[in-house]
């Protein structure tokens, strides 16, 4: 039997049904003091947990997303499916809108493979993927509650990611193709700015010491209210300037509900929440896309039957 898991592979985190971790690792060829975490695959022990790769606009360029994958199989494995060791998966996946046309058939050809070996967490397994469907961001997201929105005239979408953000309108619970764009302004632009506008003060601050201030949380030892607020203003001015483009490109969210999606979403979602330029707006989780992908590919293989 083959198992179906669902991955999003973010720029900025890898997420399956359960967690989610950065999307990056160090590698040693000796096994490191600390094992949490830790994946031992091809000789080599990879950690995973630390700091993001940056971005990467082909993920299938090196091994990098591969490697990152395996946990999140181990992990889903572990807790949907009693632990079992060896077995043959079908990968549930996706793409940025942009990028979905000319990657889709490469991003599936590169999970492909037969007789993959690893220990992940002290345990062995042996696995292959036999099949990896590829799915749009964004729009997977939507899929599971396709019924609550079928029945609008207009619907926006805004999947803030990583990378990229992507945008779109669904009209009747049909997919407007032509309105489809994908901005290369994700959150990580936002915070990449930060950390090089406070550098200029002579301060290194971590993404995720500038994700806290933004999501409004108290971090004990980050008294310099000067930062604090250059974080909360800039943050301001990214929502100004992004809300201001997609009105721009046509998408009017004043009088039309708009879905966002995606972690970029959540980050920002009292920033978006307050402004004036949106009306009816909801947020979905974290796990929306994943949800999605593995809805899709549990009817592509039913449908193939």
């Amino acid at each position: 039997m083959d198992y179906i898991i669902a991955i999003d592979h973010g720029n900025k985190a890898i997420k399956n049904i359960i967690s989610q971790y950065n999307s990056g690792f160090t590698v040693s060829n000796t096994q490191p003091i600390i094992n949490e975490k830790l994946l031992e695959y091809e000789g080599k022990y990879y950690s995973i947990l630390g700091e993001r790769f940056p971005v990467m606009t082909d993920k299938t360029l090196n091994d990098n997303f591969f490697i990152l994958t395996l946990p999140t199989i181990a992990e889903i494995l572990e807790k949907n499916y009693q632990g079992a060791k060896k077995r043959e998966i079908i990968l549930a996946c996706g793409l940025p809108i942009i990028h979905y046309g000319r990657q889709k058939d490469e991003f599936r050809r590169y999970f492909i493979r037969d007789n993959i070996r690893f220990i992940f967490a002290g345990r062995m397994y042996e696995i292959s993927i036999t099949d990896a469907h590829v799915y749009p961001q964004g729009y997977a997201a939507i899929m599971p509650h396709f019924n609550h929105y079928k029945g609008l005239s207009r619907l926006n979408l805004v999947d803030i990611g990583g990378y990229t953000i992507d945008v779109f309108t669904i009209e009747k619970g049909i997919l407007n193709i032509k309105s489809c764009i994908s901005l290369p302004t994700g959150i990580v632009t936002l915070l990449n700015f930060i950390k090089q506008e406070i550098l200029t003060l002579g301060i290194e601050i971590q993404e995720e010491q500038i994700e806290d201030t933004i999501l409004g949380e108290s971090i004990s030892f980050f008294q310099n209210e000067s930062i604090k607020a250059l974080i909360e203003d800039k943050t301001q001015s990214y929502v100004e300037e992004l809300l201001d483009k997609l009105k721009e490109y046509g998408f009017e969210m004043k009088i039309n509900p708009t879905i966002f999606v995606g972690g970029g979403s959540l980050l920002l979602q009292r920033y978006i929440e307050n402004n004036a330029k949106v009306g009816y707006v909801e947020f979905l989780d974290n796990y929306a896309n994943v949800r999605g992908y593995e809805l899709l590919a549990k009817q592509a293989i039913i449908k193939s039957r």
